[in-house]
């Protein structure tokens, strides 16, 4: 009996995860925090910065974003945080100055979406923006090709200052 229990239990917990982990993606909140948690991984954070009139970034975001996190796909290696683009969420920036998500934005030059940037603990990218989302059939090939050539920038960068 407790190993039938055990098993419905377990059941439950992996059908709730998916559904859990899409109830939305994080919003960047501390980016020096992040910053530090990727330097001890050695792994790049994922930046999306999207808009509420955007319907294109929902696209990404339900296509590729949120299934790639339901999966768990870069689980343990990769950071994925959220920017609006013109909202006011309060945001620690990687220098540790207090902005908002625009004010990032911004400063991150980005002025339409969606674009997803990858960065290192320092606070620079690793690899090409993914800019707009005109070519539908190529971009989880090239999401994915970004994803990795950060991955590996993130741990030789890490091995590097360790010489």
């Amino acid at each position: 009996m407790r190993f039938r229990l055990l098993g419905v239990v377990s059941a439950l917990l992996c059908l709730s995860g998916p559904l859990l982990a899409a109830d939305g993606l994080p919003p960047a909140r501390d980016l020096t925090a992040d910053a530090r948690l990727a330097a001890a991984r050695q792994m790049p954070i994922l930046v999306f910065f999207t808009s509420e009139s955007c319907p294109y970034c929902r696209e990404v975001e339900n296509l590729y974003l949120r299934p790639m996190q339901a999966r768990g796909t870069y689980r343990g290696r990769l950071l994925l945080r959220v920017v609006e683009v013109g909202g006011g969420t309060p945001l620690t920036d990687f220098a540790g100055g207090q902005v908002n998500h625009g004010l990032f934005a911004r400063h991150e030059r980005v002025a339409f979406t969606p674009v997803i940037r990858l960065y290192d603990a320092a606070g620079r990218e690793l690899a090409p923006s993914l800019v707009g989302y005109t070519t539908p059939d190529f971009y989880l090939g090239y999401l994915e090709q970004a994803i990795e050539q950060a991955i590996a920038a993130a741990r030789s960068s890490r091995t590097a200052a360790l010489r």
